[in-house]
């Protein structure tokens, strides 16, 4: 950027003439790219359910597709850390746009079977891996640090739009065109977030200097020895791992069984659930940008992981349609308080040669964990219902927050 401080946060913002076009094309982008990946999310989970019948079967589906982010965590993050992040990125959605032509091809043959699209679910996960981290760490790249609060709050409510219009565009194409229609959908809407990193310029690279004669594995050890031995940045860690183990087996494979089970709804039904959750983190993130820096980032977080338990507990009692999509709506403004004041803390206390590693490591916490959840969803579902779940995995996370404020390291961030 050639813009000062002052100017640059007040540009980036939306406070200036215009948007910087680094900004507005790592926005656009990373909306894009979100879009696609709803889609995809939404039709991988309902067929992999609709092709067993089994809520088992479809839970360890899920837990495989998110095993890259345990597989190849690390060294995706390492990679980010040693090569152009925006290039990263763009070849990342490449590789997801051909994976959905792929699944879109055998998808209209009728020759899809659970096991392959399953993979292709592993291999968008893969490439996933990489591109998130490097979306993170390329932001401080192109905003001042004082910005980065709410530069963190835009680019996820880009984020959480396509959370909104995905599943919104997933119930219309699902009922015009059938769930098969999503994959093309997706392929396009990857291929656009490809084009829109392409037009950035110079930069991506700001973190390599003086790097480049570091050998691989040198770097490698240096890295994971500066990241354990941040106790800050491990106790941060530990509290995201907790709340994603209670939390987000109901809040993607709990969402579908309710829905199908419970309410007796339709793939539509689903997908209005998902477009609500869209709304809400809206409203969350525009609510953090305009509080965020008035607000401790470790209070913030901790808050937010208290409530992010507390509005599942009502869930017990749900028996109709408009009853989940409030409660949904109430949850969903709450994680944006965790995401983006943690993004935050995490671009503020990591040194930029350092800072893909710890997103990635982030990433493996937040999937990883994800997967171990998703898979004891799926057990606990044959033998509780949906709304029982809900409950008890919100109380859980609950207490997770709660016990996190006991950590003076934590409500000093």
């Amino acid at each position: 950027m050639t813009t000062g401080p002052d100017q640059g946060l007040n540009q980036a913002m939306g406070r200036g003439p215009k948007v910087p076009a680094p900004f507005a094309f790592l926005w656009a982008a990373q909306f894009l790219s979100q879009f696609g990946d709803s889609l995809f999310q939404i039709a991988f989970v309902w067929l992999i359910l609709d092709m067993t019948g089994s809520k088992s079967t479809t839970g360890l589906a899920a837990t495989i597709s998110y095993l890259p982010a345990l597989l190849f965590g690390l060294a995706a993050g390492l990679l980010v850390d040693r090569w152009n992040r925006r290039l990263v990125m763009a070849g990342a959605d490449a590789g997801r746009a051909l994976l959905l032509a792929l699944g879109g091809i055998l998808l209209w043959r009728g020759t899809l079977t659970p096991a392959a699209l399953t993979a292709i679910a592993f291999g968008m996960a893969t490439s996933a891996v990489l591109f998130n981290p490097a979306r993170d760490s390329l932001l401080p790249e192109i905003v001042p640090t004082a910005a980065l609060t709410r530069a963190n709050a835009w680019v996820q409510s880009s984020q959480q739009a396509a959370f909104l219009f995905g599943p919104l565009a997933a119930g219309v194409l699902i009922q015009r065109a059938g769930v098969k229609s999503t994959f093309p959908a997706g392929m396009l809407l990857f291929a656009g977030s490809f084009l829109f990193l392409l037009a950035i310029k110079r930069v991506g690279r700001a973190h390599r200097a003086g790097r480049e004669s570091l050998a691989i594995g040198e770097d490698f050890r240096r890295g994971l020895r500066a990241i354990a031995s941040d106790g800050t940045l491990v106790l941060l860690l530990a509290l995201t791992a907790l709340d994603n183990m209670f939390i987000m087996g109901p809040a993607i494979l709990g969402n579908v069984v309710i829905v199908r089970d419970t309410l007796h709804g339709s793939a539509s039904d689903y997908a209005l659930v998902e477009a609500i959750y869209g709304a809400g983190m809206i409203t969350g993130s525009v609510l953090v940008a305009r509080i965020g820096s008035r607000v401790p980032s470790g209070w913030l977080v901790l808050i937010g992981v208290t409530l992010d338990g507390i509005t599942y507990v009502p869930l017990l009692w749900c028996r109709t349609l408009p009853f989940l999509l409030i409660v949904s709506l109430f949850h969903s403004m709450v994680i944006p308080s965790i995401t983006v004041p943690r993004a935050t803390i995490l671009q503020r206390i990591v040194p930029p040669a350092l800072v893909g590693r710890v997103f990635a490591l982030q990433n493996v916490v937040v999937v990883g964990v994800t997967a171990l959840s998703f898979g004891v969803a799926g057990l606990l579902l044959e033998i509780l219902s949906a709304p029982a779940l809900f409950a008890i995995g919100g109380a859980l996370g609950a207490a997770t927050g709660l016990v996190g404020a006991l950590s003076p390291r934590l409500r000093r961030l």
